[in-house]
């Protein structure tokens, strides 16, 4: 009875022991994550870049062509953001002239614009159709907007998004902010002096029948 009770108290005290060891060891190791956040701007063009105007008969001349939805721009983006539009140059550049008289220099803004997205954020916007303005009238220097700007969405300065500039988002989550139709529009009249343009032709006034380009440029850019 007594080898018993010796035993058993030596499986306790052995129990303890075993118990007080694992309390006494323990081993530790050491995770660090980090997290790479970067600001997403993303500006796709859906539609085909280049927009075709023939002015083939007299109908066109006088009432002009109007095409709808002639370009269609999503924007994602993770932070809020400016977009705004000018004219690469500020007069067309013509490829091939198909006569002698007239006047070559057309100017940007016989080229007209008007948005889906209203922008109540500035006066220099799309919201109607409007001349677009040339290099030198946009108030953009390499390639930074400034007051005279004209804005799809957002404006000059740095307050809250809503206020001056375009929260954050997706184009497939807020199509009605995040997506542009831009529709264009030229009406020449006879002779073709652009009668709704903001800038009248320097020297002969009636343009030159002819082939031309002009280049748009649409810019994407962080509320700064």
């Amino acid at each position: 009875m007594k080898q018993l009770i010796k035993i058993a108290l030596f499986a306790v005290l052995f129990m303890g022991m075993s118990q007080i060891s694992k309390a006494q060891l323990s081993d530790e190791e050491y995770n660090y994550v980090t997290m790479d956040l970067r600001g997403i701007l993303n500006l796709t063009m859906t539609t085909n870049p280049q927009v075709d105007f023939a002015f083939k008969n007299i109908t066109d001349y006088q009432q002009g062509i109007t095409r709808f939805n002639a370009t269609q721009l999503e924007v994602d983006a993770t932070l809020s953001w400016d977009l705004f539009v000018y004219a690469n140059s500020d007069t067309w550049t013509q490829v091939e002239a198909y006569s002698t008289n007239g006047n070559a220099a057309l100017p940007a803004e016989i080229l007209e614009i008007r948005s889906s997205v209203a922008n109540p954020m500035t006066t220099e916007n799309f919201d109607n159709f409007i001349s677009l303005k040339g290099l030198g009238n946009s108030g953009v220097v390499a390639g930074a907007p400034a007051a005279a700007t004209q804005f799809l969405a957002g404006a000059i300065g740095t307050t809250a998004p809503g206020t001056d500039s375009q929260f954050p988002g997706t184009a497939a989550g807020n199509p009605t902010t995040h997506r542009f139709r831009l529709d264009m529009r030229m009406v020449p009249a006879i002779p073709a002096t652009f009668p709704n343009s903001t800038v009248a032709m320097v020297g002969p006034d009636y343009a030159q029948a002819g082939y031309y380009y002009l280049e748009v440029v649409y810019s994407l850019v962080e509320d700064l």
